[in-house]
């Protein structure tokens, strides 16, 4: 039986590979993750997804988390499912 933190793993998973950014505010209104970061975590050191981050600073100027997949390792993984298809 799946575990709410593997349904949010896997939905933040399936955001992430779409090629699009989360945020924990993204993540929290998403799937009603408040541990972004832990989710990354596990992502990048269980399943080995080159998850990228920076900080961009709020309107208020405080620093937030973005977070991303290498756009290299997508295509890498978009050419090998149309090669596993064909």
């Amino acid at each position: 039986m799946a575990t709410r933190t593997d349904t949010q793993r896997s939905i933040i998973r399936n955001h992430l590979l779409q090629g699009k950014t989360i945020t924990p505010i993204e993540a929290l209104n998403m799937c009603g993750c408040f541990r972004l970061s832990a989710i990354i975590h596990r992502l990048r050191h269980d399943e080995g997804i080159p998850i990228l981050m920076d900080q961009p600073q709020a309107s208020d100027g405080k620093p937030y988390a973005r977070y991303w997949i290498d756009k290299e390792y997508l295509q890498r993984r978009n050419n090998e499912a149309q090669a596993a298809n064909n």
